[in-house]
């Protein structure tokens, strides 16, 4: 077990050669960045700390924002016309409901050919939910549960039976969640999830300036750099 209250270090340090696997940069298709202006800007800067290829992941949720379709978002991303020297993919974070499996057996937007980025609401899931994950292992695809440490079930309800649940999947930590800038409770998650060695991945989930603000201003101890530092070699093998 590791402390986290000695040397401290900047969160945004871990941007260095980074490869980030979760952010909002798509122009005005979720809650990330509105327009094409915006998503530059935010490339630039994060170019600028160090981060050097990375996935556009916008939200595909049934009801907010299912107007778009998988092609649409592939038109949109060849629209945007990026050429800078951040390295830029498409995937996408899909919700787990009911729409799930009509999106697997269409075209998925997948990271590395088989990796599929997905969510549930905050506060909630469905054993339904669990057998669609299943079963989408059963067709091929690698899982990636995105910031389980946001999840309340994960944090509160069920812990023990949930985090059995969870585990058999890859599991993508929030940096920001280690700074509290999702709630204590998620704060305290992440923490005890590192110690535990429960994540693979990590990404930023940046949506906008003030994500990159908070990274920059949020302080980490030494052997939480280390643990999260090592994450990132796994980003890397999605690339």
């Amino acid at each position: 077990m590791f402390s986290f209250h000695k040397k401290n270090i900047y969160l945004a340090d871990l941007l260095d050669g980074f490869c980030d696997i979760h952010c909002h940069l798509l122009p005005g298709v979720d809650d990330g960045s509105p327009d094409r202006e915006h998503s530059l800007q935010l490339l630039e800067r994060m170019h600028g700390m160090g981060v050097r290829e990375l996935y556009m992941t916008p939200h595909i949720i049934n009801g907010a924002y299912d107007n778009r379709s998988e092609e649409e978002l592939r038109q949109r991303f060849a629209d945007l016309g990026y050429t800078g020297p951040v390295k830029v993919r498409l995937g996408a974070e899909y919700f787990i409901d009911d729409r799930f499996p009509e999106h697997l057996a269409g075209n998925p937007l997948t990271m590395n050919h088989r990796h599929i980025l997905v969510e549930f609401a905050l506060n909630g899931y469905s054993l339904r939910a669990f057998d669609m994950l299943f079963e989408a292992t059963l067709s091929g695809y690698e899982i990636i549960l995105a910031h389980p440490e946001r999840y309340t079930f994960v944090q509160v309800e069920g812990r023990d039976k949930v985090i059995n649940l969870i585990k058999q999947y890859k599991l993508q930590l929030n940096l920001l969640s280690l700074a509290g800038y999702h709630g204590s409770g998620a704060k305290k998650c992440a923490e005890n999830m590192l110690r535990q060695g429960l994540y693979t991945f990590v990404g930023t989930d940046t949506h906008s300036n003030a994500y990159l603000d908070a990274l920059q201003r949020a302080k980490v101890s030494k052997k939480v750099f280390d643990a999260v530092n090592a994450l990132k070699e796994n980003n890397r093998m999605l690339f």
